[in-house]
């Protein structure tokens, strides 16, 4: 059932409209918000060609001197983060996706002061999202107690979504139409 929902909210994800303009929107929705002004270093991600880019969020965390951190692909099928400088610090990893070059970046090891973007398919309206299925983030905050708000198009927020033991939800939901605590 869920490799099914994923191929439909794909598809979806590749034909929404304004995806530029949503995308700034939820972006600028995050930065106002006191998640963001209150958060010491944000745990982002680097998008993918359809994923909300975050590409602001990183730059903006530069400029206002905050702490930012990038997921990294490790073995066991678990991800950690590193602090990055610019963006000189990242480069293809595993799936091809973007990630801090870990020879000469450091690793985040306390969560205390962080706010995790989290990247989603889709949500539902308790906070579980969809994702690409590999568990990676799912198994992050089994092992990690982090503030965490998804990212998600607000088409994209349903009423529910199947879920098993071993899924984790968000505390907020940022969409182009406002944060919402859940």
């Amino acid at each position: 059932m869920k490799e099914n929902l994923r191929l439909e909210f794909k598809k979806l994800r590749n034909d929404i409209e304004d995806k530029t303009l949503k995308d700034e929107r939820i972006c600028i929705n995050f930065l106002n918000s006191k998640l963001y002004q209150n958060a010491e270093v944000v745990l982002c991600y680097y998008p993918l060609s359809n994923e909300i880019n975050t590409i602001k969020i990183i730059k903006t965390c530069f400029k206002d001197n905050k702490k930012i951190a990038l997921p990294v692909c490790l073995e066991d099928n678990k991800i950690g983060f590193y602090y990055i400088n610019n963006l000189d610090d990242v480069a293809k990893g595993k799936y091809d996706i973007m990630e801090p070059l870990i020879k000469r970046c450091e690793k985040v090891t306390d969560f205390g002061e962080c706010v995790l973007i989290v990247p989603g398919l889709a949500f539902d309206i308790k906070g579980y999202r969809l994702g690409y299925g590999k568990g990676y983030y799912d198994r992050f905050l089994s092992e990690n107690k982090i503030l965490t708000v998804g990212f998600c198009y607000n088409k994209f927020i349903v009423n529910e979504l199947p879920i098993n033991q071993f899924d984790k939800k968000v505390e907020y939901i940022c969409s182009e139409n406002g944060l919402c605590s859940l």
